[in-house]
């Protein structure tokens, strides 16, 4: 009796250790299957407040793009989206595009009003409702924000807050 219940444990354990193992090895090749995607400004599909679809190779390929993924919610974003308009000037030669999988466009529309994100012609707010942003990008933490450059290459790829001076930097380098 004591021979099969090792040997059901040691089945039981195998069995967990090798579920755990398969998870790992995937979560470590989409990880690095994003990260390989995201080299170039991925065709990723999005809708805009008014629900009108929008992809990201939709916008002037003659600027280089800011993408910010933030959440309304997020006290992270609310800094970001406060040091963008504060610092609108040094955006205005780019496109910043900023990605929320906020179903609420009553919270979305007060948290641009709360910075005056919709007086900047060169800020485009979508809504991602099929969490395409993850599937393309990989799993994002809230907020990130990903430079590309003129020739829709990654310059730069900041997780978490990150400071404005970080972000125009690199865009001006």
């Amino acid at each position: 009796m004591k021979k099969l219940l090792k040997a059901i444990l040691i089945a039981v354990i195998s069995i967990i250790g090798g579920f755990l193992t398969y998870h790992t090895i995937k979560g470590y090749n989409e990880k690095k299957e994003a990260e390989r995607r995201v080299q170039t400004l991925p065709q990723a599909e999005f809708v805009s407040l008014t629900g009108k679809k929008v992809n990201l190779y939709d916008f002037d390929p003659e600027k280089p793009m800011v993408i910010v993924y933030f959440h309304p919610e997020c006290d992270h974003c609310h800094y970001e989206a406060q040091e963008i308009g504060q610092n609108a000037a040094a955006f205005s030669h780019c496109q910043v595009v900023m990605v929320t999988s906020d179903d609420s466009l009553k919270r979305i529309e007060n948290f641009c009003a709360e910075y005056h994100l919709w007086e900047l012609s060169n800020i485009e707010v979508l809504l991602d409702h099929n969490n395409q942003f993850k599937k393309v990008f990989g799993k994002a933490v809230i907020p990130s924000v990903y430079i590309y450059g003129f020739d829709r290459k990654l310059k730069k790829h900041f997780q978490g807050e990150t400071k404005p001076e970080a972000i125009i930097t690199e865009m001006n380098s």
